[in-house]
């Protein structure tokens, strides 16, 4: 009997600590996404005296960093709330 209570025990434990683990992990994928989104908000935000060369660059870029943090930040977030759970 107590034994049985013991595997409980270390299987609730085992499980807390798995979904702090996942929570932990979402949390730094969803700040490093926004980091990502900063940091193309950033690059697109180009003075008038840009050199042209440089403009495509930057903008494209900032595109490419807005999308990636979108896919890392906002998109698991979005499937969660579709109902695509892990």
């Amino acid at each position: 009997m107590s034994q049985d209570f013991e595997d409980s025990a270390y299987a609730r434990a085992s499980m807390h600590r798995a979904l702090r683990t996942r929570r932990q992990r979402r949390r730094w994928q969803q700040v490093a996404g926004i980091l990502l989104l900063l940091a193309g908000y950033a690059s697109l935000a180009v003075s008038a005296d840009t050199a042209s060369e440089w403009l495509l660059l930057r903008v494209v870029g900032g595109f490419v960093l807005l999308f990636v943090g979108f896919a890392v930040a906002i998109g698991p977030t979005v499937a969660a709330l579709l109902g695509d759970h892990d």
